[in-house]
Formats: C-alpha cells, structure tokens, sequence
C-alpha cells in the first residue's frame, strides 16, 4: 500500500507545475513579483519582463516562448505604463469587478496602482474568474461558474505580432478592430509610429499605415484564395490563410499546416510585415516573407527631413547640414525623431533673411508641396521659396516651380536618375559646412600627398635593392672570373643571343643543353679581336647560382692539351651557359668511332 502511494505521489511531482510557475490566476491565488504562468505543455510563458537591452527598470507584462532561447515577447498588457518594480507587484483577479488587472508600483507612484486590466464591464463578471495562459500564446479570463465560457483573451488585443490562430479584422457587433502596432523602438514596447489594419470602409484590403493617418502598403483585396498583391500566399507550404466575411466578423487568420511548427508575423520598429518560422536545428528565427519588400517604401520612415537609402546598413541618415533630432532614439532603430538643422534659419524684422540653399542631389522628391506657378526660372523659383518664411525648400525641373512649408518627409535616395532638391540652410548653417568642406579638402591633399610620396620611397627603395642586388651578382661573377688567377671572361646575356643571332646555329647536342656557334670580341692587351666559340646552353639544370659559381671557379683552374679551355661563362638569373673553345674540325671522337674518317696526320 505504502508503495501505491509513494508511486502516485511521485508520479503528481512530474507534472506539477515547476516552482515559482503557476497553473492559474485567481482571486485567491495572484501571480506575484517574478513568478511565471506556463501554459499546460510547456511552450508558452505569461510573466513580468523587462526588455532586452534596457537598463532604467521597466517592467512589462508579457506572453513569450517558454523554450525558445532570447526571449521572445509576442504580446504585452502594459505597454504604454510600465511597473517601476516587480516584488509587490500582481496579476490578479479583481474582487470587486471579476477583472484581470495588473497593480504594481510606477514611476509615478509608489504604492499600488492597476496599471492594466482587461476592462469588461462589471455585469458580466464574478470574483471566481480565473486566467490561463494556453498552448496557443492566448491569454483567456474564464468565467468562474462556466470554464467554457471565455470571457477575455489577449488574441483580441494584439500587440505588434499576428499569432497562428489569432484573427485580424473587425467586430461588427462592437465595431471594435484587431490592428498591429509596432513597438516605440527595440527596448520599448510603447505603441510606435506604424499599424496594420483592415480597411475601415469595409473592403477586405489590409492597410499599414504611418501614425495611423498615411498609408503607405496595402495587400489588396482578398481574392477568394489569396489577397491580391500577395499571391505568393497560395503557395506557402507553411500556413494556410483565411479570410471571412459574416454579418458578425470580418477578417483574417492562418493555420499552420505543421502543429510542430512554430511561425509568427510582427509589424516591427521599420513598419514592415514580416512573417517568421523558426529553425530548431540553427536555433534561430528565419525571415520567409517581408512587406512591402523595399524598406524605403514604408512613408516617413526616417521622418522629417530624414533620407532613406534602400541600400546603406542603417536606412536612415540626415542630408548635410541637419543633425539627428535624437541620436539615442536612432542608436535603438526608432527613426520617428528624424533630424533637425544644425543652425536655426533666420529672418529679420523687416522680412530680409540671409539663408541660403543647399543642393541634393538624385532623391525621390517628398509629399505635401506646392506648385509657384509664377516663377519660370530656378532663379525666380529659389526667391520665391526665400521670400516665404515657412519655405522648407524647392525643386525646379521641366520649367516648373515646387515648394515646400512644412517639414520634409518621405525623403529617399532614387537608385536612377532622381530629382534635385533644394534645402534652406542658414547662412551660417552654409558658411560651417563649407568651413568642413576646406578641412575634407585640405585632409583630402594631405592623404594625396602622403600617398605620392609613400609611392616615390617604395620606387625609390626598389631602385637601390636592385641596385644592391645586381652589384652584388656583378661582384660575384667578377670573383668567378678571378678566381685562382684564372682569366675568365664574363658576357651578358644578351651579348651572347645577339652574337648567336638568337641561337640559330646550332652545333649539337648533350644531356646539359645545346651548342651553338658564336663570335665573340676578346681583349688581348690594348688589342680586341673576334674569335670563334661554341656556347653551351644549359638546360634542365636545377641548380643554385652558389653551386654554378662553385662549377665555373673550378673548370676555369682546369687546363689540359687534350681538353677545351673554358674561356667564359654567362649567368643571368636562371639562364646560365659556358663558353669553349670551338673546335674547328669537330670532337675526337668522330674520327676514332666513325668508319671512313682520318686524321690529316
């Protein structure tokens, strides 16, 4: 018995939650500080984090994934009013009203505030609900008397990701809409600047749009099988999406083909859609689909007066004479600050002003401008913008006049052949950057000339080297020919391929190279004569110019009444040879082993 009963309470350890991991929360059981909900198999986890990468004591709560490794945040409650602390703070089960609210301490405040809650209204609600967090990422509040009677779930209040299963659209009933909202930047959770919704006039075409007044992307109407401009969607072997349309609900969602799988979509910090799968076996998460696909089509993603460039790592920097509005703001990927002159522009009482313009060059010319219709010049163009305070700038081509009064937005880099745009610039603003533009120039000299004379001491290092190199190979084929007193004469190279007339008579044959005839001047005193010579070529001869000196010293001591003198030698990097006498009647041996020849005595 004792053993029946050790079994099934071992057996009630295994699948108890872990410590500090709740099952649900109630009334009566709030999750508390640090302490997590996990979700019944382990994949999902409901807690208060603070974002990766920041410092200042923010916390938030949020729903990750329990075994994925970085922490990966798919929804978050509290997103625009962080806890300042995590010890006393709860998620709870209102006892008054039934809701599930979260109270903590804030900035603002020491003492405990609700900061979130899921705000249904008390007549529908008991002080028995209870929260699950569910395999699915699903935040649900369940009534109390009746678990299958779900009373809240965060997949109606996303956040800046589209779970599978989860719906995008709008409640007819409540007119109540299911939109994604970026977050503020990468250690901020805060609403940002772009949403993705479903067209509020009632078609089925999804909008992502700028500071939820400019729209930038659209999907296109759903098809029946696919939206419009994403047909791609037909052929996803990962998911499969569905769209709906009932006097109820409008709107989107999708199913994984593969329960194993795990995919999310989130609108992130650079307003696009971006649909991700993740990779078990490179532990990481991999891009599969993106919109829109260029980034710069996203409006105003680096904001006033900010240029996008499609190409550059960062996609956003400011022209010359702007600085960035907020450089930490930029250091976390949030460009919504864009930039600002580095020097205010100026105007006087009586309406003069001393700005100028500053060119820039091949850009994709920005919204909201106004046509002068009276200039017929870029002159006439550029005063009219200069008489005009709230002029931002202006563009002239094609004989037409466009300006600007408010702040620049849109702003990009064309790859082809874009437009010229004019930026008012102070005059001092003007007067600093020509100021940089001398100090580039004089860097720009500078780095000319460092360079030349760095190329004219490689030369010059060069020339002595070689210098030194052929002294020391003229010193040593002088104490060849020197050596032991003998007489050697030393030729070049090409003294010999001219005499040879480029090796063209040839006399025979061995195993060291060829012989050839040649004609040669000889000192003999103050007197220069021609002789002949048969020159060897030496071939297929792998050796060292130490052992060819060692070789020609000791042929040269060698002479016999019955051997060819050695009378010089040439060694010219690999191509070495040897200069006999010649023979004018030939070798000895063809008149001893040869049949018919006879010597003369």
């Amino acid at each position: 018995m004792s053993l029946i009963i050790a079994t099934f309470a071992a057996l009630a350890l295994c699948f108890a939650p872990a410590p500090g991991a709740a099952a649900t929360v109630s009334a009566r059981r709030p999750l508390r500080g640090s302490d997590t909900l996990v979700s019944a198999q382990g994949k999902f986890e409901l807690g208060l984090f603070s974002p990766a990468g920041s410092s200042d004591g923010r916390f938030y709560l949020g729903v990750w994934y329990k075994n994925i490794p970085g922490q990966t945040v798919v929804w978050v409650g509290n997103r625009a009013s962080p806890l300042s602390g995590v010890a006393s703070a709860q998620l709870r089960v209102s006892a008054n009203d039934g809701n599930l609210e979260l109270v903590g301490p804030t900035a603002a405040s020491a003492s405990l505030v609700v900061v979130w809650s899921s705000n249904l209204s008390s007549s529908s609600l008991g002080s028995n609900n209870t929260a699950e967090i569910r395999d699915n990422g699903n935040l649900v509040l369940l009534d109390g008397s009746n678990s299958s009677n779900l009373l809240w779930q965060s997949f109606n209040h996303p956040t800046d990701t589209h779970m599978p299963g989860a719906w995008l659209g709008e409640n007819k009933l409540t007119g109540e809409y299911q939109t994604l909202t970026s977050w503020r930047n990468a250690q901020d959770p805060a609403p940002g600047m772009f949403t993705d919704t479903l067209d509020p006039n009632g078609t089925s075409e999804f909008f992502s749009m700028w500071n939820q007044s400019r729209t930038y992307w659209r999907t296109g109407v759903w098809t029946g099988r696919f939206f419009a401009r994403y047909p791609e969607g037909t052929r996803n072997p990962l998911l499969n999406q569905t769209y709906v349309d009932t006097p109820v609900y409008r709107g989107v969602t999708y199913v994984l083909y593969d329960n194993e799988s795990i995919a999310r979509m989130v609108l992130d910090l650079t307003g696009q859609a971006k649909r991700y799968v993740w990779v078990p076996a490179r532990q990481t998460w991999q891009l599969f689909w993106v919109g829109p696909t260029m980034q710069c089509d996203v409006y105003a993603l680096c904001d006033a007066f900010g240029v996008c460039n499609q190409r550059s790592e960062l996609p956003c920097r400011c022209p010359s004479g702007f600085i960035l509005a907020s450089e930490a703001e930029w250091t976390l990927s949030n460009w919504s600050g864009g930039c600002r002159r580095s020097s205010p522009l100026t105007c006087s009482r009586s309406g003069l002003t001393t700005d100028g313009f500053l060119a820039l060059q091949d850009v994709k010319l920005p919204d909201d401008s106004l046509v002068v219709g009276a200039a017929q010049s870029k002159a006439e163009c550029e005063s009219a913008c200069q008489n005009n305070r709230s002029c931002q700038a202006y563009a002239f081509s094609a004989g037409g006049c466009t300006v600007w009064h408010r702040e620049l937005k849109n702003l990009a880099d064309s790859d082809i052949s874009g437009s010229e745009l004019y930026l008012r610039l102070s005059k001092r603003g003007l007067q600093d950057l020509q100021s940089v533009d001398r100090k580039k120039g004089g860097r720009k000299l500078w780095l000319v000339l460092g360079i030349t004379l760095a190329g004219v001491a490689a030369l010059a290092t060069s020339v002595i080297l070689s210098w030194r190199i052929v002294s020391a190979r003229t010193r040593r084929l002088v104490s060849i020919a020197n050596v032991n007193g003998s007489s050697l004469a030393v030729y070049s190279y090409n003294d010999i391929r001219a005499a040879t007339k480029n090796f063209s008579e040839r006399l025979g044959g061995g195993g060291f190279g060829s012989v050839y005839r040649d004609v040669l001047k000889q000192q003999m005193g103050d007197n220069t004569s021609q002789v002949q010579v048969a020159v060897k070529k030496l071939e297929n001869l792998c050796q060292g110019d130490k052992q060819f000196r060692m070789e020609v010293s000791t042929l040269g001591c060698i002479e016999h009444v019955n051997l060819v003198r050695l009378l010089g030698f040439c060694s010219s990097g690999n191509k070495k040879m040897l200069v006999y006498e010649y023979m004018a009647r030939g070798s000895l041996d063809g008149y001893l082993f040869c049949v018919g020849a006879c010597l003369s005595w």
